[in-house]
């Protein structure tokens, strides 16, 4: 099993065009063959936290080649100021 979260900072004001390149990846990522958990939390400052857990890494592999997840960073490119990538601290 795989689980970890991405934290998403929108670019000043683009947080609503964020929200919506978000929304179709979140609904289609949802349908994938191993994926146990992708969903979506956001703040007011354009914060975005997707949480997301995989079977195995060949789900997780095969989600980022997806046409919805390649869609996503070719729009999402102009709104996003910063991604960072959080693993779960097994403890």
């Amino acid at each position: 099993m795989i689980e970890f979260s991405v934290i998403i900072f929108s670019q000043p004001n683009q947080q609503e065009a964020l929200l919506n390149v978000l929304k179709p990846l979140v609904s289609a990522s949802r349908e994938e063959k191993g994926a146990v958990m992708y969903d979506l939390h956001s703040s007011e400052e354009g914060v975005f936290v997707i949480t997301e857990k995989w079977e195995s890494q060949d789900a997780l592999d095969a989600h980022e080649a997806t046409a919805h997840f390649t869609d996503f960073q070719k729009k999402a490119s102009n709104l996003v100021e910063k991604v960072m990538r959080l693993p779960l601290v097994s403890i």
